[in-house]
């Protein structure tokens, strides 16, 4: 299993009728391991806060930064980390730094992309393994026309699990992880998402919305 604590962010450019937008993107941390990187960013009030969905971060705001229609820039002392992009039409490419370049291509979000934000968030669980409770976290966000989604298991040390194959509505959610042969189906009820962990065999499994 791998352990990430770099963290991401989330971009949002302010944009001619529309104060606030969001844009998300990938850094690849491993080969096929991923965080969501994202900025929050309002022009007209000149604001920028930083997101990590993966890493449950929201609202960072850096210790200083420079923001326009075509440019954004950072840097966080908190953090040790500093980012530098340009924007075209819904693209920004850009350097992410934390102790070593990660380049990055940000989407800004649709607003079919916002309406799935609803979905985004900590999904805690615990499963019962021969007696053993073994807690769980379903890390969701939402990116461009999607999803990204990892998995979490703390007492294992375990971080940034890649999920695959994730759907989510207000009735069902179900995933799949290759990496550790596991899979999810469960249906909504006033608990949460109730169904089967399965992972060699089954197990019961309701994985709960942080609020």
């Amino acid at each position: 299993m791998m352990k990430w604590f770099l963290v991401a962010l989330a971009v949002t450019l302010s944009n001619t009728s529309i104060a606030m937008d969001k844009w998300r993107g990938l850094i690849e941390v491993q080969p096929d391991v991923y965080l969501t990187l994202g900025f929050n960013i309002d022009l007209s009030e000149n604001t920028i806060t930083l997101d990590s969905p993966n890493q449950g971060m929201f609202g960072k705001s850096p210790t200083e930064f420079t923001i326009s229609k075509k440019h954004v820039s950072f840097k966080d002392k908190d953090l040790h980390a500093s980012f530098s992009g340009h924007i075209e039409d819904d693209i920004m490419r850009g350097t992410f730094k934390q102790g070593e370049d990660m380049p990055i291509v940000l989407h800004r979000l649709s607003t079919l992309d916002l309406a799935r934000s609803k979905f985004e968030g900590a999904y805690f669980g615990e499963l019962d393994v021969n007696g053993n409770i073994l807690p769980l976290i379903l890390q969701v966000a939402a990116i461009k026309d999607g999803f990204y989604t990892s998995l979490d298991s703390p007492s294992q040390q375990s971080y940034s699990i890649p999920v695959t194959k994730f759907t989510i509505d207000d009735n069902q959610m179900t995933f799949n992880s290759k990496m550790i042969g596991a899979s999810f189906s469960g249906f909504k009820n006033e608990d949460g998402y109730e169904g089967k962990f399965i992972q060699g065999f089954e197990m019961p499994l309701v994985l709960r919305k942080k609020k």
